[in-house]
């Protein structure tokens, strides 16, 4: 016996099934698991620049710097008298000076790719050999290896590589959109088969007194530089924490490191006798006032003229491509994030998967919940739906921007936003597929029931419906065909076939017209009823027109049917307004909208009993009690239907109120009732006497002739003193 998981169960996990989708759909897309999507991977790569512009500067630079970057610059071209190409002894000069000045480590991202004198470059040689702490910059690859000579791979584009083994490359990968954001520590030399650290980790090996070709270890999620780790971004790559757009780290002309005594700069020749010698000069110098002690100086190009800029995700902020830095304040970023140990930690797969299920499932659940409220305020609902939408992506973005500046977590921002959006793009395509279910459920389930009218509205507000039993007061409406079955048998089976089907038709027509739900038929009776699945206040009034309409009607056909030679058709109807269970009743498969209860019951009894009393609409005391100012009606008597205990007042249904009947036949009616009063009050000749005269003007009455018949046998047989007037029905 296969197990049948209960309605909420069942919806529980199809929204647990839609969320994995959902989310699988988005780490596939913002992930990179098996392709790369280029606009979601350029706006994540733009909400990581939006967080390094809002973080700012690293303020801790201003105090205490460790890293001093030596500038060749403009003005350091208009202050030295030779003109560039600059000669080989300024390097010397400039590198002696920074050793004099205690110049812990060196590193020079110049190219030195033509040669001086043999004695200058010997020289230069001699004292990198000296210094031992200089770092020299090279290159593995160029963008055009058919302009480049076979040596020049061989000194990676530095002439001077050979005289020394300390030697970082300045490679650097940018990002799809130009932006440099991340830094390898290393690369692979394939032709001469050995990894070679970047720049800024070769004048780290210097720093820390490690050999020069020092290459840090690569594990799983981290690389580890002297068992310090750094966080991996990639494979290849950990991500550069830059402290601040370019001018952030302090920098000095190479002029000023070279004027010492010994070296004449412009101004010094254009005016002798004064002499600066900003480097040596024993009260203001660099050689004495600590400036470079023990720190690291990076000697690098800030022209603009030799294209040694990089896009950063970083920028002052005041206009177009102030983005961009220098290769020689990249590589002070990098040195400075190793040396304070400050990385950015990417968030890791796993806690990105967690987050965006859980804001996928929490996202389409409630918004699918909230958009299958239904109320007349459904703006209201969309409103509030986007409204916790856009508080989702407001909190994303708070949190993520508030881990990066406070923890340096680079949370995955573009996955959580996308999956907020395309859960609650789920949530509506789900619900309107939802409603369009149903939608076609209620058409295909009232469509034969009700008016087309109802069916619309159903349709439109499915919230007035309640599929399934719920207990409501209604009123039900049984009609039957009085001696049908003797009819039938002197019928054709063809001819019959043809009157039922017009008769039913036309009967149902009225039904529908005065919106009521057409139950069932049971050969020729028709079952129906008012007040669902639309609730109505007025159904028992709508029951009694409906009622009044068919027998109407129903003249007009008999006289149709009389001059085609067809038996006319007389018709009984019952109706009762009482509690009731309406809903769909049935099997798990098969299934009917109907209605059952001991209301129904009874309307299913005031049908049959109209042959008691030879009436043709008998209407219960709550449903008379519910039109009694609309209709005109007349008490039958206080009956005890078969199968009940407890009696009930009937009354034959003779008219509406706003339609008007004859005088005499509202004459007859209050002589009637004022005749049935007096019965009721054992006045048994004064009963007679006034049920005589209603028979005077509607001689065929039946239940008049039955009240005459009752007095005339009381008065002969007195009932008992406890007689209340009830009348037991023995037959249905």
């Amino acid at each position: 016996m296969a197990l049948r998981l209960s309605k909420p169960v069942r919806l529980f996990f199809l929204h647990i099934s839609i969320s994995f989708f959902v989310a699988d759909f988005v780490l596939l897309l913002t992930q990179n698991i098996l392709f790369e999507f280029p606009p979601l991977k350029s706006a994540e790569l733009s909400l990581i620049d939006l967080r390094f512009q809002q973080r700012g500067v690293n303020q801790n630079l201003k105090t205490s710097p460790k890293i001093i970057i030596v500038e060749k610059s403009k003005k350091s071209f208009d202050a030295l008298p030779a003109k560039w190409p600059w000669p080989q002894t300024y390097y010397t000069r400039l590198v002696r000076n920074l050793k004099r000045a205690g110049a812990k480590a060196i590193g020079i991202d110049i190219l030195f790719s033509a040669s001086d004198s043999i004695a200058a470059n010997k020289e230069f040689l001699n004292t990198l050999r000296d210094a031992g702490n200089v770092v020299l910059a090279g290159e593995l690859e160029v963008e055009d290896r058919r302009s480049r000579t076979q040596e020049y791979f061989q000194n990676y584009g530095n002439i001077f590589i050979e005289g020394t083994s300390n030697i970082g490359l300045v490679n650097a990968r940018e990002d799809v959109d130009g932006i440099l954001r991340r830094y390898m520590p290393f690369w692979n030399d394939v032709n001469q088969q050995r990894l070679l650290p970047t720049f800024s980790l070769a004048i780290l090996n210097i720093y820390f007194g490690q050999k020069s070709d020092y290459i840090l270890q690569d594990y799983l999620n981290n690389f580890y530089y002297l068992d310090q780790p750094i966080p991996k971004y990639d494979a290849t790559s950990f991500l550069i924490n830059y402290s601040g757009p370019s001018g952030t780290f302090p920098t000095i002309n190479i002029a000023d490191v070279l004027d010492d005594k010994d070296f004449k700069t412009v101004d010094e020749i254009t005016h002798p006798g004064e002499e600066t010698n900003t480097f040596d000069d024993p009260d203001y110098g660099y050689l004495y006032d600590g400036t470079f002690k023990d720190k690291i100086v990076l000697v690098g190009s800030t022209v603009p003229e030799d294209k040694d800029l990089f896009p950063t995700p970083i920028a002052y902020g005041k206009q177009e491509g102030d983005n961009k830095m220098y290769g020689v304040e990249m590589h002070a970023n990098v040195i400075q994030s190793i040396l304070d140990n400050n990385f950015i930690v990417k968030q890791p797969f796993w806690m990105t998967a967690f987050i965006v299920f859980g804001l996928t499932l929490f996202t389409f659940v409630f918004t699918e919940r909230l958009k299958a409220i239904r109320t007349t305020y459904s703006a209201l609902i969309e409103i509030l739906g986007v409204a916790i939408i856009l508080a989702e992506m407001y909190i994303i973005y708070w949190a993520s921007l508030k881990l990066f500046i406070e923890k340096n977590f680079l949370a995955d921002m573009t996955s959580p936003l996308l999956a907020v959006i395309v859960s609650y793009i789920g949530s509506t395509v789900y619900n309107y597929v939802s409603e369009r279910k149903q939608k076609i459920l209620i058409k295909s389930m009232f469509s034969r029931y009700v008016n087309p009218t109802i069916v619309d509205e159903l349709v439109a507000h499915p919230e007035k419906l309640r599929l399934g039993g719920e207990r409501k007061e209604l009123t039900v409406f049984f009609t039957d065909i009085e001696t049908f079955t003797q009819t039938s048998e002197k019928m054709a089976p063809e001819d019959l076939v043809t009157i039922l089907n017009e008769y039913l038709s036309a009967m149902t027509a009225i039904i529908l017209t005065n919106d009521g739900t057409l139950d069932k038929y049971e050969g020729d009776a028709i079952v129906a009823f008012w007040g669902a699945p639309i609730p109505q206040t007025d159904h028992a009034l709508r029951a009694c027109r409906t009622a009044v309409q068919m027998q109407e009607s129903l003249k007009g056909f008999r006289q149709i049917w009389q001059n085609e030679g067809k038996p006319p058709l007389y018709t009984r109807i019952g109706i009762n307004t009482g509690e009731v269970i309406v809903g769909n009743m049935g099997g798990a498969t098969r299934f009917d909208y109907t209605i059952i209860g001991d209301s129904v019951n009874l309307g299913a009894r005031l049908e049959g009993a109209n042959k008691q009393y030879k009436t043709n609409i008998m209407i219960s005391e709550n449903t008379f009690t519910a039109v009694q100012s609309k209709v005109y009606a007349r008490e039958l008597d206080l009956l005890v239907v078969a199968g009940k205990t407890e009696p009930i007042r009937v009354y034959e249904l003779i008219g509406m109120a706003d339609e008007g009947i004859a005088p005499a036949k509202k004459q007859f009616i209050e002589i009637y009732n004022s005749a049935l009063k007096l019965y009721r009050q054992r006045d048994w000749d004064e009963a007679v006497r006034g049920f005589e005269k209603a028979l005077s003007i509607v001689p065929d009455d039946f239940p008049s002739q039955m009240y005459v018949e009752r007095s005339q046998f009381y008065k002969s047989s007195p009932p008992p003193s406890n007689w209340n007037g009830v009348f037991f029905l023995r037959t249905k």
